[in-house]
């Protein structure tokens, strides 16, 4: 904690001094941000924590938000020794299960410390007022995100720690409860948004920045989750999911209202190198050609003989795959399956990766495509962590836990469905939808249209597990150490070393 602190110290020093610059010792936490350009360098160096290397938390390396979503899951087989996650043998010790857990809990400390060390600060009160909502937006997404993988956590949510290395010494606090935990971050995914701009709002130079859409996607999400939690694994009171889903009805409707999003027409085109910044996009991790600053998600699933038909240069390490049983869950005719490889072309011959692989058998999740002006590895791609679709079906989900499946959630399912199938109006796939009456099994449609839609994006772990799926599909796919326990990935016994008042997740 000391050591997160004296960075964070610096941090200012490192991002505003200019080379003309010579008397450095006089430089100190609390006269280094001085100007807005002092300011914005700092801000810039929270929102870093969202890249690390290029390999951390919010792109696609094991140890990745995407890769703890998906790893455990029906839809992901990997050709790298994942077999730890992906058959349900994590344990407090296993370092990898930790790795989001070690880097995220620090950028919730140094994000809390600039909010803090901004007050002081003598610029523009609208600016200042922007880059505070920007770090409070993006501590409560990183203290969410935590919260979904491993329960609530001991963030450092009080500047008093953040800023005090004697009093971090000596802070050892228990976990907070899920109450606290939870309105703290609604608290401040709903207070930020009077100061972000929308989407639309942005310059060009600030596109990636925290938006209002960002805040109100990820209040969304804290809303998906307690409904589930409380439908599951609480204490089985309908009338409190009932609140939660009534929550996400109001967020969606409002999401809806203020038109900011709009789906795509081509689902492939979302990710097209040539369709960068499009309207479906709420949430973008920006990225450049460059080593560390780049989207590596093609490197890691091409197979090694991958050829381009077009001579682009790829990057090709054959690591990430769909097992077979899930990419035949798709119908034939469904264009979002033009996003998992099943044949590809070697430079000599087309490879039927259902008869000829190396490795382990499945098709290959290509979301993102050859670029020409980047191999795909550090490719210019943005990284898409949430779009417009998943307030769609998630309104529709709603709808259908308050009132059943109304006209409005088939509509809205509809509406994802008609991208996906040619010549979808009147056609069998749209009478099907619309001859459901049970609320039941159009539960069971939108969680298979949810994997079939965002195969590979990080949203099955939580769809699973607001289901109350997770563990039981996954004993029906032969992995036998699956348990409840399994809801949450432990916290890394190393924090348990620093702080022995933390409680391990129930079952590590």
């Amino acid at each position: 904690m000391r050591n997160i602190i004296y960075v964070i110290a610096a941090i200012a020093v490192v991002y505003s001094c200019g080379l003309d610059v010579d008397v450095y010792d006089q430089l100190t936490p609390y006269n280094a941000l001085n100007t807005e350009d002092d300011v914005k360098a700092a801000v810039t160096g929270i929102y870093h924590e969202l890249r690390g290397g290029g390999w951390n938390a919010y792109n696609c390396a094991w140890g990745s938000l995407l890769t703890m979503q998906v790893g455990c899951t029906d839809e992901c087989d990997c050709n790298w020794n994942w077999d730890v996650q992906m058959d349900f043998l994590w344990k407090a010790e296993t370092a990898d299960m930790g790795i989001f857990y070690n880097e995220m809990m620090p950028a919730v400390t140094k994000a809390t410390s600039l909010i803090e060390r901004l007050k002081p600060v003598k610029i523009s009160a609208p600016f200042k007022r922007q880059c505070t909502a920007e770090l409070r937006c993006l501590r409560a997404i990183w203290a969410y995100d935590l919260y979904d993988l491993y329960g609530p956590v001991t963030i450092v949510s009080d500047p008093g720690i953040a800023l005090d290395p004697g009093a971090a010494d000596s802070w050892q606090p228990e976990r907070p409860s899920v109450e606290w935990y939870v309105g703290f971050v609604a608290r401040e995914l709903k207070e930020c948004q009077e100061h972000l701009k929308k989407a639309s709002e942005l310059a060009s130079s600030e596109y990636g920045r925290m938006t209002k859409g960002i805040a109100q996607m990820y209040l969304l999400k804290l809303f998906l989750h307690e409904a589930g939690q409380e439908m599951h694994y609480r204490s089985g009171n309908k009338d409190k999911a009932k609140i939660w889903w009534e929550r996400v009805d109001s967020i969606t409707s409002v999401m809806q209202r203020e038109n900011q999003y709009s789906l795509q027409k081509d689902y492939m085109s979302i990710w097209s190198p040539s369709n960068q910044r499009n309207s479906e996009v709420i949430f973008p991790v920006p990225n450049f050609p460059v080593g560390g600053l780049g989207n590596v998600f093609l490197a890691h699933a091409l197979p090694a003989d991958y050829v381009s038909r077009d001579g682009v240069p790829l990057t090709r390490w054959g690591g990430f795959l769909v097992p077979w049983d899930f990419y035949d869950s798709y119908d034939p005719k469904d264009k979002r399956r033009n996003a998992l490889l099943a044949s590809y072309w070697n430079g000599r011959k087309v490879v039927d990766l259902r008869k000829e692989y190396v490795g382990k058998p499945g098709a290959v999740p290509m979301k993102y495509q050859e670029n020409p002006n980047t191999t795909g590895q550090w490719d210019a791609s943005e990284y898409v962590i949430n779009r417009y679709a998943e307030v769609i079906l998630a309104r529709a989900e709603a709808l259908n836990e308050l009132y059943g499946p109304v006209d409005e959630a088939k509509q809205l399912l509809h509406s994802i469905r008609s991208r996906a199938f040619d010549n979808y109006d009147g056609s069998g796939y749209q009478k099907e939808i619309d001859a459901i009456g049970d609320k039941d099994v159009f539960r069971d449609i939108i969680l298979a249209e949810r994997g079939w839609e965002f195969c590979w994006e990080g949203m099955r772990r939580p769809d699973l597990i607001r289901h109350g799926k997770l563990i039981s599909n996954a004993r029906e796919r032969g992995k036998v150490m699956a348990e409840e326990k399994h809801i949450l990935y432990a916290i890394p016994q190393s924090a348990i070393y620093e702080n022995p008042n933390i409680k391990n997740n129930s079952g590590f």
